[in-house]
């Protein structure tokens, strides 16, 4: 995952929508969020599982969550967009995500 910074990222978690942390042992082994703007638009960010503890399902049991409480808690029709890594695809897919054609710019 790419380093924003203490700032970026304290601003970041305060304007979560829902967010998953796993733990094991009190070790923080797993991550991820949903953001936007709690209505029309959401998008998965963040979702990563420490590499000594990928592959055991902890990708799907954060993804399951999310999904989870969007649909529980967004209205109907709402929008939950994300940006795979490449090979992470599948993932996204077991949790009804599909390819779209999307764009993204970089703040300067």
């Amino acid at each position: 995952m790419s380093d924003f910074g203490q700032a970026a990222t304290e601003i970041s978690l305060q304007n979560t929508l829902h967010g998953v942390w796993l733990r094991e042992g009190g070790r923080l082994v797993g991550m991820g969020r949903l953001i936007g703007d709690g209505g029309a638009f959401a998008q998965v960010v963040d979702v990563a599982v420490h590499p000594d503890f990928q592959g055991q399902g902890h990708g799907h049991r954060i993804m399951a969550a999310l999904v989870g409480w969007a649909d529980a808690n967004l209205p109907k029709g709402a929008y939950i967009s994300l940006i795979a890594d490449p090979g992470a695809e599948r993932l996204y897919e077991r949790h009804g995500f599909s390819h779209r054609t999307g764009m993204a710019r970089l703040v300067p």
